[in-house]
């Protein structure tokens, strides 16, 4: 019997970290063994539209989280519309998830941070694996190189394309022109050169692209027509060198570069090409004078180039976008270097075997802007017996402007940074030893200088022009997460946990008006996970998850644009509306067998097993006058077979 656990233990740096073993993330039924979307299973972790690959922790935008490959920014984490990660699998041995009060090591975000970490390869022998599902195929391969180090290889690729191709024919007006598919690849040589010394080299890289053509204008936009397209690829490289100077003190030096292109076209009109090369350095000491005290001290520098050539709508500022005329199209192209260093301090007092102390300081500094922030931040776990411990947290973050929202034309190119206070509290408690263990956290995040809507003008020396965006907002996020883990055990061979979160996230565009639900406001989130070892290779397990419904713009009418014979959305933005709450049942069925030398596992997911329709946006008709959902997917079954030696 293989047993699941999901750690929540106090580390030095992270009291609120959740480590999760990718051995067990595979086993958790609605994720069809992905490490990444597994994290969707826990606590504070919000719901995206259509599951798309990203991370809501704690109400905060996904953009504000700050996804890493052994802590450096990894350039795309998942595939199109978040059907896979674009890592293998058995590359990561697992998964730190930090929804708030996160350490100084970590920058440039306030929402939260995901770190994958790697395992090493294996030393003592070949190993190989192999496996297909419904959706791609995948290998992997390990060769050892001698007693201190080994290289790994692996490659995926989707089959969606060849599948369409057979099964969906075209429709009326509109045909696949390039297929829905992804690949990724990944190259790791890990090596210990001397009794003191670390090395690890990791290359990876991704490709994704659909395409689509419409013979005939669409009906609500006649601007959209021809061929719809978009293609994303991320191709990096990152290092990784320990050295251990004497018995405390040691030095890590972390080099990456990474390059990242996404090309789109909508029709013969709209057109984007983004490209950004990045070369960044992560340069950490850390000593320890004595068994209470630990120190560090670091270095956290991006810098690179960015790319953009663009033909667009402007940045809608009431969350409808509206069709677009020619001359409402907006063309910017440019080029910009950026360089931002990040350094950092932070020590870890013993202070006694029931309380430790963590005080850090980040200061930051973005060269496109002009802007230094200081970020001071300092968390505590006490331990008030055997059995329960409580937890505390205090910091300040800060998040730079950035995307569209600061392209000429678009956004304001003179846009500060965002200001972000993390208040938070919590308990650890081991309800049966080793069994049953019960978290809970109360957390409040609450922003300053928050960028939102602007109808001001400004005279930039070519007469006055929409200002669009200003840091005038303010925001906040206050909820409270349990979780209810239940560990396996031999009389007792069963593993999960009940998950709950209640929140909400609000904000205003300026001080004194009301405040309104913010785009991720969802105040409820719950997660019933459990999965059960039958014996003889047997595995059963099955997800419940229930979420609220997004908001979306409540659309109060329409104007008619007799020019362009279109219709433009009437829009309340005091008063957003929301979509129906989500719900859906995920089923796990597995075996494993030998044949031979191979281990194999069959697995049989079916995903929203009970075909309940969610909403997860709206469609309106020309005049506004009613609407339809657009529901995510139906009844999924995925039949997957893997095989390793």
């Amino acid at each position: 019997m293989q047993e699941v656990t999901v750690r929540g233990r106090t580390s030095p740096r992270e009291p609120w970290r959740r480590d999760l073993a990718a051995a067990d993330l595979a086993r958790m039924a609605g994720t069809r063994g992905d490490p990444l979307l597994a994290v969707q299973n826990l606590p504070g972790v919000g719901r995206t539209p259509f599951g798309l690959g990203a991370f809501v922790l704690r109400g905060s935008d996904p953009e504000d989280t700050l996804v890493t490959l052994e802590s450096q920014p990894i350039g795309l984490a998942f595939h199109l519309y978040g059907l896979a990660t674009t890592l293998a699998s058995e590359l990561v041995d697992r998964v730190e998830v930090l929804p708030g009060n996160f350490s100084a090591r970590y920058g440039r975000v306030s929402g939260g941070v995901v770190n994958v970490v790697m395992r090493a390869p294996a030393r003592d022998r070949v190993r190989a694996s192999a496996d297909l599902d419904v959706l791609d195929a995948g290998a992997f391969a390990s060769v050892p190189l001698g007693r201190r180090a080994s290289i790994a290889f692996g490659a995926r690729r989707s089959w969606l394309d060849g599948a369409l191709a057979v099964f969906a024919p075209s429709q009326a007006g509109q045909s696949f022109v390039r297929l829905p598919r992804y690949w990724d690849w990944q190259v790791a040589f890990d090596a210990d050169p001397s009794a003191r010394d670390a090395v690890r080299l990791v290359g990876s890289g991704s490709d994704d692209a659909l395409g689509l053509r419409l013979s005939e204008p669409n009906a609500e936009d006649p601007s959209l027509r021809g061929d719809l397209s978009s293609r994303t690829a991320f191709h990096g490289l990152q290092g990784r060198w320990l050295r251990r100077i004497g018995a405390r003190v040691t030095h890590l030096v972390a080099p990456s570069v990474g390059y990242q292109r996404t090309v789109a076209n909508a029709g013969p009109a709209v057109h984007y090409d983004i490209a950004t090369l990045t070369v960044g350095l992560r340069d950490e000491l850390e000593f320890r004078p004595n068994a209470r005290l630990r120190g560090t001290l670091g270095l956290d520098l991006q810098m690179g180039t960015t790319e953009v050539a663009l033909r667009a709508p402007p940045l809608s500022q009431n969350g409808i976008t509206d069709p677009q005329g020619a001359t409402e199209l907006v063309s910017h192209r440019g080029a910009w270097r950026f360089v931002n260093p990040g350094l950092f301090a932070e020590l870890v007092i013993d202070a006694s075997a029931a309380l430790r102390l963590v005080a850090g300081l980040r200061v930051d500094h973005f060269s496109r802007f002009g802007i230094t922030t200081v970020d001071p931040r300092v968390t505590a776990t006490v331990r008030l017996d055997r059995r329960l411990s409580a937890r505390f947290g205090l910091g300040l973050y800060a998040t730079p402007p950035r995307g569209y929202f600061v392209l000429p034309g678009f956004g304001n190119p003179d846009l500060g940074n965002e200001r972000w206070t993390h208040v938070a509290a919590g308990f650890v408690m081991e309800l049966v030893s080793g069994v049953l263990e019960l978290t809970g956290d109360a957390f409040y995040k609450l922003g300053h200088d928050v960028v939102a809507p602007s109808t001001a003008r400004v005279d930039r020396g070519a007469g006055l022009e929409p200002l669009r965006f200003a840091n005038t907002g303010e925001a906040e996020s206050i909820g409270g997460e349990w979780m209810l883990r239940l560990h396996p055990s031999r009389r007792l061979p069963l593993f999960g946990w009940l998950a709950y979160t209640h929140q909400r996230v609000l904000r205003r565009d300026l001080p004194g008006l009301p405040r309104y639900p913010s785009t991720w406001d969802q105040p409820h989130l719950l997660t019933v996970l459990l999965g059960a070892s039958l014996g003889r290779g047997w595995e059963l397990g099955f997800r419940v998850r229930s979420t609220s419904g997004l908001t979306e713009p409540r659309v109060t009418g329409a104007l008619y644009d007799t020019n362009r014979d279109v219709s433009l959305s009437r829009v309340d933005p005091a008063d957003p509306g929301r979509l129906p709450a989500y719900w859906a049942l995920d089923l796990r069925v597995s075996k494993r067998f030998r044949a031979g030398p191979l281990n194999l596992e069959a697995v049989l997911e079916v995903l929203n097993a009970t075909n309940r329709s969610n909403a997860e946006s709206r469609i309106y008709a020309w005049d506004r006058r009613s609407s339809i959902f657009v529901t995510g997917l139906p009844i999924v079954p995925s039949l997957g077979l893997r095989g390793s030696y």
